[in-house]
């Protein structure tokens, strides 16, 4: 298990950390989310070791014995596959950062084919990375990050650029990947795929934890039960705007209404656009962060 407690760091005049804690255990996806400049990628550097906090620490839990994990204990994955050379092959990629972490190539091999094997690329091994789709590029660079023998993955917008049938299929990888028991920090804008294999989630704002926990519960329990309404014309987000508070624009057909029945139906037959279906349920983990944070930014 790994621990993150009371992490501090500031830059001259801005406290970028103040007191972040959470905890990754094996065999769980964790979604940190937040705007831009929350302080996610400060706190992944830091548990990277790649900067240095003021205050706080990051302890691995090995049963009774605790220890300051090692960068090599991670295997990271970069938005747009930025860890790796894209005009090298896949085969010297794996070598090459195989060596930084001390592995022989007979180490690094079997492992790194076994896994593009088990990602449908083992004959792209001689492939140059640039020459590979976008899809092909996060699985192959993901494939590296595991050969590495890593004990919990870092993944920093892994899903960017995407098309929906890689998407899914990365999804998919990582929902696989956890039931293996791997633990799996995900950092993402992409709050679709987030909701869809996160097991709990922690908003960061302003260098402070607003909230964490199950990704569902949290949910029902923040932002509450309501109301989704399916319209037969896609103007969801004026709609919202128009209402006022308790209406949530999810898609541009598709608005959610947080409130009771009483209420809701007391707005259906002045709604200026026809409605066609009404479920009930809670809001998209999209929606809930549009409420704290505004719109969520696209990349």
């Amino acid at each position: 298990m790994l621990l993150v407690r009371g992490i501090r760091k500031r830059f001259v005049k801005l406290e970028a950390l103040k007191g972040v804690s959470l905890t990754l255990r094996p065999g769980e996806i964790l979604g940190l989310l937040g705007p831009n400049g929350a302080g996610k990628t400060t706190l992944i550097k830091i548990v990277l070791g790649l900067l240095l906090a003021d205050g706080g620490e990051v302890i691995l839990v090995e049963g009774e014995r605790r220890r300051r994990p090692q960068g090599y204990e991670f295997g990271v994955l970069l938005e747009g596959s930025r860890n790796l050379y894209l005009n090298h092959t896949l085969l010297t990629n794996a070598l090459y950062f195989g060596g930084i972490r001390g592995l022989y190539p007979r180490e690094v091999r079997p492992r790194f084919e076994a896994w593009l094997a088990r990602f449908g690329l083992l004959d792209l091994l001689h492939a140059p990375l640039a020459s590979l789709s976008r899809g092909m590029q996060q699985k192959a660079a993901l494939a590296l990050a595991l050969a590495l023998n890593p004990r919990f993955l870092l993944l920093d917008e892994p899903t960017l650029g995407l098309d929906p049938v890689s998407r899914k299929e990365l999804e998919a990888i990582l929902l696989d990947l956890k039931g293996e028991g791997w633990g799996i920090l995900l950092t993402s804008h992409d709050l679709e795929s987030v909701e869809r294999v996160s097991d709990r989630v922690v908003f960061l704002h302003r260098g402070e934890v607003l909230r964490e926990g199950p990704t569902r519960a949290l949910l029902r329990e923040w932002a509450g039960e309501g109301y989704r309404l399916r319209l037969a014309e896609p103007k969801a987000e004026a709609l919202a705007g128009a209402l006022g508070p308790g209406w949530l624009p999810e898609a541009p057909d598709r608005l959610f209404f947080l409130g009771p029945w009483e209420a809701l139906r007391g707005h259906l037959s002045r709604l200026p656009v026809e409605v066609l279906e009404v479920s009930q349920g809670t809001p998209s983990l999209e929606s809930l962060f549009l409420r704290l944070f505004g719109p969520a930014p696209k990349g």
